[in-house]
């Protein structure tokens, strides 16, 4: 391949990765037949499951340690459950004569058999652990909607101008700092009406400190739409 005014020569396991800031890039068929297009873009639903990570972990952080070690642990037996069957099969595959006279096999499918029960048994009491922990964090999720959409009205402004170009290492900020400004309550609906009040005003304050005047109307009247449509209202 010529690269410039030189020719390189490509090894057989070459592969070249390219970025694009298109949100919908439009390739030759030729092109997309040799290609893997991945999107990286951010969802409304993937950023606010994100974002509820971060809520979670400022009200209730032992909740979210516990959910993290859970995973953790969750993939590791899952992990083990499936290298104790892969030996199984291979010893099984491997024996030669009776499976009746092999006495190491039997003793082997004994102990994959006790280890398996303790496993699954594990998982079980795992997977009904999460859910109770996912239940705790889904009474938060009212204020991850809220940032989630109000970090996506803030970056539809780029369509108006490429100066106003927000990150989401940025807005991670600006959300972090309104949970800790946010009135605490012991009422929990209380709490996350403070929170999102909160989180609204510091946004909508944050991004007018970087936009045209004329144009603080009409990001107010998105913010308001978007919200409302959050709302299903």
């Amino acid at each position: 391949v010529k690269l410039g005014d030189t020719e390189l020569q490509l090894e057989k396991g070459f592969r070249l990765y390219m970025t694009s800031k298109l949100s919908n890039p439009n390739y030759t068929p030729e092109i997309m037949s040799k290609t893997m297009v991945i999107n990286f873009n951010v969802t409304l639903q993937g950023l606010r499951d994100q974002l509820l990570g971060h809520v979670v972990q400022f009200e209730r952080p032992e909740k979210e340690e516990q959910r993290k070690e859970l995973i953790m642990k969750m993939s590791d037996n899952r992990k083990t459950l499936k290298a104790l069957e892969d030996k199984l099969l291979k010893d099984l595959a491997e024996s030669v004569g009776s499976l009746v006279d092999n006495e190491a096999l039997i003793q082997t499918l004994e102990d994959t058999k006790l280890r398996s029960e303790e496993i699954s048994a594990a998982i079980i009491a795992g997977e009904e652990t999460a859910k109770e922990i996912e239940e705790t964090r889904r009474g938060y999720i009212t204020a991850a909607l809220r940032g989630a959409i109000l970090f996506f009205a803030m970056s539809s402004l780029s369509k108006i101008s490429v100066m106003y170009e927000y990150s989401l290492e940025a807005y991670l900020k600006i959300f972090k700092k309104s949970l800790g400004d946010a009135k605490a309550d012991k009422i929990l609906e209380n709490r996350l009406r403070n929170i999102i009040d909160k989180l609204t005003l510091n946004v909508y304050d944050y991004t007018c400190l970087g936009i045209f005047e004329v144009h603080k109307l009409m990001f107010s009247f998105q913010m308001t739409t978007m919200i409302m449509d959050g709302d299903e209202k």
